[in-house]
């Protein structure tokens, strides 16, 4: 389990290498914390082309990102979300107020 980090001239780019359950979602949250920290006001793409499976702890997590990136005027985007997570997404209604791509 991990969480990369990159930055390139899009953004900061996340990616999660685990599931985002009770144990992948507090190192997701640990890895946006610092991020955030310095540097909410940049885009901020989640990559979930590593990411299996996401429970309820990780919506938590993507839901208190977007409203902190949001109100300091960055983007949060969610980019190679696989179709068991995107119905999820759907199912949650989160796909109503995540960018999704």
């Amino acid at each position: 389990m991990s969480i990369k980090v990159n930055r390139n001239n899009e953004g900061i780019i996340i990616i999660p290498d685990c599931n985002l359950d009770t144990k992948g979602s507090v190192d997701l949250q640990n890895a946006m914390i610092e991020i955030l920290e310095v540097e909410a006001k940049t885009k901020i793409i989640i990559d979930f082309s590593l990411t299996p499976f996401v429970s309820s702890a990780g919506l938590r997590v993507l839901l208190l990102a977007m409203k902190k990136i949001n109100a300091a005027g960055g983007v949060l985007e969610l980019q190679n979300v696989s179709d068991s997570i995107k119905e999820v997404f759907n199912v949650t209604g989160f796909s109503s107020i995540l960018k999704i791509v």
